[in-house]
């Protein structure tokens, strides 16, 4: 970032305000200052004007200006901010209040602007939209990449790119999550994808100057039939990967089985597959092996929190902490297929792990992994296809004994093969169901910030 920003919080407001100020001027507020609310968050909008210094200031009390605000209830002040200015992690269905004020060279605040207000809310069961149908091939797998960060929480996506991929080496990419583009695959290219996710080198590259930010770097990988894998330093232009023997050579592996799905973690990427397959890459092309692998089943998820968890046929549960070296629990958990794991994000307050599979089964860690809960059933529900994890706080809501009474940050949300979805704080305990308009998916994913959902005929959904 070009500019200097302090953040404020109350204890301290009186000392770092004096110390962000100089003997600059005074300005008028943002012009155009709006609040829209989200999925357990706020995007703040308003008239850039690269010159001026804007403050913004919150509180969960209707009459805060940009001077009353340090003695309001959940008051924070964020200063010489960019617009849009995405504030996560909300109390969901408590309304927030919010005004701003401008100044140049770190001067004192000019007037303030009219109070704006919004409420945050659980999109995950009340906000789904049927979204466009893409083609007719179907769509197996979604995924997302983060361009900017919320304000308030480093780790928590505020924008960014999707991407769907499908049958036939279908591919899609999309800036809302609402409306889709059609990316060509290379030349020749016909293989079915089934996963794909992204990497962004540097997020938050704001430029202070009028237009559109510039898109950081970025690395897309998808994985799918036969080891085929193609990758993406745009998400528009995409090349054969190495993954497959047939296409390109790699490191120490070749492999010709079917890539379920994949994850990364600081931009290295870990694919899982049939009769156990386990392999990585840094940049799409090179492709190398896990030093071993426990299972011969097939792997159908792929997870990473603090720990990596791959999860697959007949109840298989594989952890690493490298996404290299690999072992099993030491007692099965369940005999049915698992499908795909969540893990809570870090930083919050638990390592959460949640493997949903058929029959409506789902497996929790409420310790990365460590040891798991009896198996949970979800009563009537068919087989579970999808499970996906965001940063929630929940107004009102106590601490949890099951998790050694720590208030769950965290929600899991699960979707079942006829579009229903199931939610939790804790992955024990779940509610639902609650029906989507997407009838046949095949794969649903969280960006931070709302959910999308693919599957047969191309068919989408999304809630924001």
């Amino acid at each position: 970032m070009k500019k200097l920003y302090c953040k404020l919080i109350v204890a301290m407001a009186t000392v770092l305000l004096g110390g962000c100020l100089d003997n600059g001027s005074t300005y008028a507020p943002p012009a155009n200052f709006a609040a829209t609310a989200g999925d357990g968050r706020v995007t703040l909008t308003w008239t850039p004007n690269w010159a001026i210094d804007y403050w913004v200031f919150s509180a969960t009390d209707p009459s805060i200006t940009a001077f009353n605000w340090i003695d309001l209830p959940n008051a924070h002040a964020y200063t010489i901010v960019p617009t849009p200015l995405y504030l996560c992690g909300l109390f969901m269905g408590d309304q927030y209040y919010f005004a701003a004020n401008g100044r140049t060279s770190g001067g004192p605040g000019g007037p303030s602007s009219p109070t704006v207000s919004a409420t945050p809310y659980d999109a995950s069961t009340t906000s789904w939209m049927t979204g466009p149908t893409v083609s007719g091939a179907n769509i197996y797998g979604v995924g997302y990449t983060s361009l900017f960060t919320c304000w308030n929480s480093p780790t928590t996506s505020g924008a960014g790119i999707f991407a769907m991929v499908g049958a036939g080496g279908a591919i899609y990419t999309s800036s809302d999550g609402k409306s889709w583009a059609h990316q060509a695959a290379p030349a020749g290219f016909t293989s079915d994808l089934y996963a794909v996710t992204g990497y962004t080198a540097f997020t938050n590259q704001y430029v202070p100057w009028p237009g559109l930010p510039v898109p950081p770097p970025q690395l897309w990988v998808t994985v799918g039939a036969g080891g085929s894998s193609l990758y993406s330093t745009d998400g528009v232009n995409w090349q054969i990967g190495g993954s497959n023997a047939s296409t390109m050579p790699c490191i120490n592996c070749t492999t010709n089985q079917d890539l379920h799905d994949i994850t990364q973690a600081y931009g290295i990427f870990v694919a899982v597959g049939n009769a156990g397959t386990i392999m990585s890459t840094y940049d799409g092309l090179n492709w190398i092996m896990a030093a071993n692998q426990p299972s011969s089943y097939n792997l159908w998820g792929i997870a990473r929190g603090s720990v990596y968890v791959a999860v697959g046929e007949h109840g298989t549960i594989l952890t690493s902490p490298d996404g290299s070296n690999w072992m099993a629990p030491s007692t099965p958990v369940t005999s049915n297929n698992l499908r795909k794991v969540a893990i809570s994000p870090m930083g919050s307050l638990t390592g959460i792990v949640v493997a949903v599979g058929d029959q409506g089964t789902i497996v929790t860690s409420l310790n990365n992994g460590l040891n798991w809960s009896p198996v949970i059933t979800l009563p009537g529900a068919p087989n579970l296809i999808s499970v996906t994890v965001e940063n929630k706080v929940f107004a009102n809501v106590s601490a949890d004994p099951l998790l050694e009474f720590a208030a769950p940050s965290s929600e899991f949300v699960a979707m079942d093969s006829t579009g229903k979805v199931y939610t939790s704080v804790n992955g024990i305990e779940w509610s639902g169901p609650s029906q989507t308009p997407i009838s046949n998916p095949n794969a649903m994913f969280a960006s931070g910030f709302g959910y999308v959902a693919a599957g047969n005929g191309g068919t989408t959904a999304y809630a924001f």
